[in-house]
């Protein structure tokens, strides 16, 4: 009877651990896909203070020095850094086959804000594409 309650208690003890890990998990996922579109955001913001590569590779050097002095451009690619390590750290807690159909959500909330943020039109046929991102998202996390 003893040895019973001591493996009851020893499975509800690693059943809290393994919702801690996951709930840890998403919420570096989650860390993850915000620091990615804040990033994304970020460069497509920058870029207009930078403007277009040059199709002269003589202006190269000058447009890299216009590029790597924005602090938008900066804080962009900032994000993607901090977005690599929370990756790592949900990577560490979960298999990449559950969390990466996850980062699918930075697709859909980029192309959400784009309109909003810079006043893009998107067509219908992204806005489709979407939906399908957002229906396999729906599936995989079953």
């Amino acid at each position: 009877m003893m040895l019973q309650a001591e493996n009851v208690n020893t499975k509800n003890k690693e059943e809290k651990r393994q919702n801690g890990i996951n709930m840890t998990a998403y919420i570096f996922i989650g860390l993850t896909i915000l620091f990615t579109v804040c990033g994304q955001l970020l460069v497509k913001s920058a870029s207009f203070e930078f403007g277009p590569f040059p199709k002269d590779l003589s202006m190269l050097i000058q447009f890299l020095i216009r590029a790597f002095t924005n602090i938008k451009l900066l804080a962009g690619l900032f994000s993607a850094v901090i977005a690599s390590i929370m990756w790592m750290s949900a990577l560490s807690l979960t298999d990449i086959s559950f969390a990466y159909p996850f980062m699918g959500l930075a697709i859909v909330l980029v192309l959400a804000l784009s309109p909003l943020v810079f006043k893009e039109i998107v067509p219908w046929t992204r806005w489709l594409g979407v939906a399908v991102v957002c229906l396999g998202l729906w599936i995989a996390s079953r």
